[in-house]
């Protein structure tokens, strides 16, 4: 892996782009802060094709400031970003998704590199790591936790109010929290959106400038989302985006699904057209226990899969190699707002 210390503009490149190819391997950056007994930890580009956290991260990095404590970043998926147009592959051909590498064996070459990741924070030490990402659907800002707590709960208010809080295990960088260092998923919007490079923007700034982000301000508004489950394509399925039935396909989702994320949607709401009645031949949905929960939360209609009681969508993509190499979206029963108290 690539090493940049306190990088020079020369080492930058003008652009976000020209800066990968600069690169051109996975890279970590340390950059000196004003108090050198701290660092904080920042990953960004676990997938080739989700760049608000590299190009908030590159324009921080050119104005050439310091920040509050230390600061350990990663960029991992830089072949991915480059290969073809550039941010098009979320992960390399033919490799396994780089943030679903961070246990145990890390046989291959994202597990290596999701292994010299783990080894690094363990070296320095970070009082906290943020995981910047993308949704490849139009979606609003959120992000993502292992379990609850106030560390948690005060880094993820530095960039937006919606947290999703899952016990499902996929071997994702944010599964290694620990009370020690608090590890949270920032999905700042989809990828297509300029707004989500705003937020990433405006976030990464808090994060690396405000001398206390592990404490949450009093009174302060969470909408929370707990125990969400994965609706999965099982490998083999045929998927297809459109306005209705796909002949040939099994599962033909509505082109616009993702207007339904971070939306609450009633019993009986479209999730899209199967080919089959038997719609256990192309769909699993399980809990963090693994029991199948998809006969309670969907229901078929004639060809049609939709809600069997309201949900709250999110992560909905509209593109089919996501839908089938990680899933087509989630879903949680539960909708709170609560005031989290310092």
């Amino acid at each position: 892996m690539k090493q940049l210390i306190n990088p020079t503009v020369e080492q930058l490149g003008e652009t976000p782009e020209a800066f990968l190819r600069l690169l051109g391997e996975p890279c970590m950056i340390y950059v000196e802060g004003e108090e050198r007994t701290r660092t904080r930890g920042l990953v960004t580009l676990l997938h080739g094709n989700e760049p608000s956290g590299l190009r908030a991260l590159h324009r921080w990095l050119r104005q050439g400031r310091r920040p509050c404590c230390n600061l350990l970043c990663f960029i991992p998926a830089v072949e991915a970003a480059l290969l073809d147009s550039l941010h098009k592959h979320r992960v390399y051909p033919g490799e396994r998704d780089m943030n679903r590498c961070f246990f145990p064996p890390y046989e291959d070459r994202p597990g290596k590199v999701a292994e010299e990741i783990v080894d690094l924070f363990e070296q320095y030490q970070p009082e906290a790591v943020l995981d910047i990402h993308n949704t490849s659907g139009h979606s609003p800002d959120f992000a993502v936790v292992t379990y609850e707590s106030e560390p948690h709960e005060a880094l993820v208010s530095l960039f937006c109010d919606r947290l999703v809080i899952t016990d499902l295990r996929l071997g994702a960088l944010m599964e290694r929290s620990s009370r020690r260092c608090p590890v949270v998923t920032i999905e700042c919007g989809g990828a297509a959106d300029e707004a989500a490079n705003e937020v990433a923007w405006q976030g990464l700034q808090r994060y690396l400038h405000q001398p206390e982000v592990l404490q949450l301000e009093h009174g302060k508004q969470m909408d929370i989302y707990r125990h969400p489950v994965r609706l999965e394509l099982i490998p083999g399925t045929v998927v297809a985006f459109a306005e209705g039935y796909v002949i040939g396909t099994d599962l033909t989702v509505p082109a616009d699904l993702d207007r339904h994320n971070f939306g609450t949607v009633e019993r009986g709401t479209l999730i899209g057209w199967l080919g089959s009645e038997a719609a256990e031949r192309c769909l699993r949905v399980h809990n963090a226990k693994g029991e199948d929960v998809g006969s309670r939360l969907f229901e078929i209609h004639g060809n049609q899969l939709v809600t069997a009681v309201p949900l709250k969508l999110f992560m909905i993509t509209t593109r089919p190699d996501i839908a089938l190499s990680d899933c087509l979206l989630y879903a949680a029963e539960e909708r709170e707002h609560e005031i989290l108290k310092t």
